[in-house]
């Protein structure tokens, strides 16, 4: 399923991007979402990071497109965000908030496809790249990539990241059971760990970003089986 946000003053504008989508869902045979905010400060209120594409109109009451991207942008990083506007020169701008694209009013349902066919294209690529964290009520978008490790401490989960820990509920296991861990590895009770990201294995400890990790004793040689099986999967 692929959720969609339209952030857009007018009605008009809002019913045709929602018909669009419904369109294209359709022709693609795909399952695709669309809810509607009439304004942005109602949209950032009940911001939760559970949508995948932002339409958001540029000229907009109690606060514009510009600014409300901005605030996006603190929440969550990585979500695609696609100005609508009737001026393009404000469009431009779109690079300092990361937009993806923009699409002109008034809106054909042909621009509007060859856009959600480049959307779609890069949402399939970050599919098993991405994961949301729900950290003291706030949603974090990480890139697995980025990820060095997942800890348990003091009854919470916490994500070691190239930008710094994240700290969340949940259980180990229940990460291991998702397609997307497929390339980290259990290495205690308490860690688990990204493959890619180990640079040394030591008796009882691997060395991850510069830190020592405690390797179990008994998951010892299981974590360097999967390790063998992961690099040869990468082709190193």
């Amino acid at each position: 399923m692929i959720a969609v946000a339209i952030v857009e003053d007018e009605e008009s504008y809002a019913k045709a991007i929602i018909n669009y989508c419904r369109r294209y869902a359709t022709e693609k045979q795909i399952e695709l979402s669309a809810r509607w905010f009439a304004n942005p400060v109602d949209f950032l209120d009940k911001y939760r990071g559970e949508y995948d594409v932002v339409f958001m109109d540029v000229l907009m009451p109690l606060m514009d497109g510009m600014t409300c991207a901005r605030r996006l942008r603190a929440l969550d990083e990585e979500v695609i965000l696609c100005f609508v506007t009737s001026v393009a020169q404000y469009a431009i701008h779109g690079y300092e908030v990361n937009a993806m694209d923009f699409i002109i009013k008034p809106i054909t349902f042909e621009e509007f496809s060859m856009k959600l066919d480049r959307i779609f294209r890069l949402l399939r690529r970050r599919a098993t790249a991405t994961v949301m964290v729900n950290s003291r009520g706030s949603v974090r978008r990480v890139n697995l990539r980025d990820l060095y490790y997942v800890e348990v401490y003091n009854h919470s989960l916490i994500y070691h990241t190239a930008d710094g820990s994240i700290e969340a509920y949940g259980k180990l296991a229940a990460l291991e059971e998702d397609e997307r861990f497929k390339g980290f590895i259990r290495v205690s009770n308490s860690h688990l760990v990204n493959a890619a990201q180990i640079t040394a294995v030591r008796e009882d400890s691997l060395l991850v970003n510069g830190e020592t990790i405690p390797l179990s004793r008994r998951r010892r040689k299981e974590c360097l089986e999967k390790m063998a099986a992961l690099l040869g999967g990468m082709g190193v």
